[in-house]
């Protein structure tokens, strides 16, 4: 699929202010019209970085701040977002965090991992379908940063939050990436349209504080991996919900193409963030 060098769109990346994020917000912010970039941190802590974007993107760039551990924030996060633009044309769900070495609940009394890399970016990306399906784009598009640890995990829809499974930090990302990859080919397959385009990248084996934290490896600068989340996001062919290792259409985890487990993840999904008040 063809990237062509500039798009008259607005791009929401979250996640924007470390790792692949932040440099996939470099390359994003001379390419797009508007660029809106999310972090957990506070607005004068990524001021130089604003600056910098701002100065790429001749000043069309603006800085949301939430924290994951609260629903209530993704939601006052969609609202923010939509002070900034009417329209989404690309919503890139980049924010995410190694498992806990130990099981950890978020304020909500969620998993921690499941809830900042899996139930924010569902919230967000219901919260801002309208605006998705608002853009000039067929409907929009999401964009599902997933590893490939996916592939190998395993995942009970009835227990989401780990409470009757050994956890481990390990098991704790990889089925909240398989989770977020499922996601995506619901809206893709069973979700009532409209919906926008959905594709989930794995961006390669990147030289991040996740990577170390989860793994102890080394892996490719972050430069790589942006260039290969930026081919997906900007992309002008529709991808229909297909899984990306790096550039390439790979098959990913079955259990991911099944409509059954689909409906019971959602299901389930559905039921958490009812529960916490943020659906």
């Amino acid at each position: 699929m063809s990237v062509p060098s500039t798009r008259d769109m607005t791009v929401v990346l979250t996640g924007a202010t470390s790792g692949i994020g932040k440099a996939a917000a470099r390359l994003l912010a001379p390419r797009v019209t508007r660029l809106i970039v999310h972090g957990p941190e506070q607005p004068d802590d990524v001021a130089a970085l604003v600056k910098e974007l701002r100065a790429a993107n001749a000043g069309d760039v603006h800085y949301v701040h939430a924290d994951y551990d609260r629903l209530a924030a993704v939601r006052a996060l969609a609202d923010s977002i939509a002070q900034h633009t009417d329209h989404v044309d690309v919503l890139i769900n980049n924010a995410g965090r190694p498992g806990a070495p130990r099981r950890r609940l978020s304020a909500d009394g969620n998993e921690a991992t499941l809830q900042t890399n899996y139930l924010a970016a569902v919230l967000l990306t219901k919260q801002l379908t309208p605006l998705l399906l608002a853009s000039a784009e067929p409907g929009g598009r999401v964009v599902n940063v997933a590893s490939a640890t996916h592939m190998t995990a395993s995942l009970d829809p009835h227990d989401l939050n780990l409470e009757h499974s050994t956890y481990s930090a390990t098991t704790a990302y990889a089925r909240s990436e398989l989770a977020l990859v499922t996601h995506a080919c619901w809206l893709a397959s069973q979700a009532p349209p409209p919906q926008p385009d959905t594709v989930s990248l794995h961006p390669g084996v990147i030289n991040t504080s996740l990577l170390h934290a989860m793994f102890s490896l080394t892996g490719e600068p972050t430069t790589r991996g942006a260039h290969n989340l930026v081919h997906a996001a900007l992309a002008t062919s529709r991808w229909g919900g297909r899984y990306l290792n790096e550039e390439h259409p790979v098959r990913p985890n079955p259990i991911t193409l099944e409509p059954a487990f689909q409906e019971q993840l959602m299901a389930s999904t559905v039921d958490l963030l009812r529960r916490a008040g943020a659906y």
